[in-house]
């Protein structure tokens, strides 16, 4: 069994060295794809300074946004699990990774969300009911690769929607997703991050309120067909 683990980056010079350090180190992982979108900082040059034998870096000239930058270089993977990871997080360790891939390495079909710790309030609520938009993931290539082959699911994977489009579709096909508490997991808060981190994230929030209206119009209308 492979393990891909993909390391989508956008301007995370103050986190990226310490989140790649824990991949690296992992023996999870045969491969270790960093995708670096058209950073402004110095995140490309952090993650060059990497040694391993695992380790791909891919730098793209032009920004795809998150959804673009994975598709990029997952569509064409000779894999079996994929783990996803966001470069922004704060205590990330390789008990986070073990949490997430443990069902996957045991043969099941499903997908693995880690839901960052944000208290007692937060986690309970996210954990039974929440919107599932954490970029903490593992699954079988297969889904990732199935879930792109809809037209209609790869045009709506742009900018920071791709995890929404993953969740639909586990949700359509009775693929059970596992939420599990990454405890102590923190990520930089993005308006935090860079000068327009603000105007970033509130894009991001309107892509994501977008996206899902979609995705429960095509719902209704399937539902009206089969009626």
């Amino acid at each position: 069994m492979t393990i891909t683990a993909i390391l989508p980056v956008f301007n995370e010079e103050k986190t990226v060295a310490n989140v790649l350090s824990v991949l690296s180190k992992s023996e999870q992982f045969n491969e270790i794809i960093v995708i670096d979108d058209a950073s402004t900082d110095n995140s490309l040059n952090i993650a060059k300074g990497f040694q391993s034998d695992k380790l791909k870096i891919i730098h793209l000239e032009k920004n795809l946004g998150k959804s673009g930058a994975v598709k990029f270089v997952v569509k064409d993977l000779q894999t079996d699990i994929l783990f996803f990871c966001d470069g922004d997080l704060h205590n990330f360790t390789n008990q986070h990774i073990d949490q997430l891939l443990k069902p996957l390495k045991a043969g099941k079909h499903l997908m693995t969300v880690g839901i960052r710790d944000r208290g007692i309030i937060h986690n309970t609520f996210v954990k039974k009911f929440g919107p599932l938009v954490t970029g903490e993931r593992a699954m079988p290539y297969g889904i990732f690769k199935k879930t792109m082959d809809s037209q209609f699911n790869n045009r709506l994977m742009e900018g920071y929607n791709m995890e929404i489009v993953l969740n639909n579709y586990c949700k359509i096909h009775n693929i059970p997703i596992i939420r599990m508490i990454s405890k102590g997991v923190k990520e930089t808060f993005k308006p935090c991050k860079c000068k327009n981190g603000t105007t970033l994230f509130i894009k991001e929030v309107l892509g994501f309120i977008l996206v899902f209206i979609k995705l429960k119009t095509l719902c209704l209308n399937r539902i009206k067909k089969d009626h």
